[in-house]
């Protein structure tokens, strides 16, 4: 009888981002480190040891961008080492739609600088893709486009 080799797990990253939306237009960070330095993206980060995603979400959300948020939904979660291949290792992201937003928004922790822009306009900026692809399914959503 042959035995089967037991393969390493590879490590885990858990993150979380946090959509915010006004008057059409969502919130975006410019990254202000690696991978995607000066891409423009949702905020959000990692999940620190001990939070749950909920909880990373909205000390995110504060730190970059000086928001709380009375509510958050998950959309979705997406393995970015996939999706993007910027991550060597895999990266699960669980991405939240922030609702009852508070505050007055300005850049900070990681982040450079804040952009509210609508889905039309992110094409003109360095924007991530899977930030794109989330923000088009969120207008159509609440829009009712498709």
């Amino acid at each position: 009888m042959s035995t089967i080799p037991i393969l390493p797990i590879p490590e885990q990253i858990h993150g979380v981002s946090i959509i915010c939306r006004r008057e059409g237009r969502f919130l975006l960070v410019e990254r202000g480190k690696e991978p995607l330095k000066g891409y423009l993206a949702f905020p959000g980060g990692s999940v620190e040891p001990g939070e749950t995603a909920t909880e990373a979400a909205l000390r995110e959300l504060l730190e970059e961008t000086a928001l709380t948020a009375q509510r958050l939904e998950h959309f979705i979660t997406l393995d970015l080492a996939r999706e993007t291949r910027a991550y060597a290792k895999s990266y699960f992201l669980s991405v939240f739609r922030a609702f009852d937003i508070n505050g007055i928004a300005q850049a900070g922790d990681d982040a450079v600088a804040l952009k509210w822009l609508t889905v039309e306009e992110m094409p003109l900026y360095r924007v991530t893709e899977s930030t794109l692809d989330i923000a088009r399914s969120v207008a159509a959503r609440e829009d009712g486009r498709r």
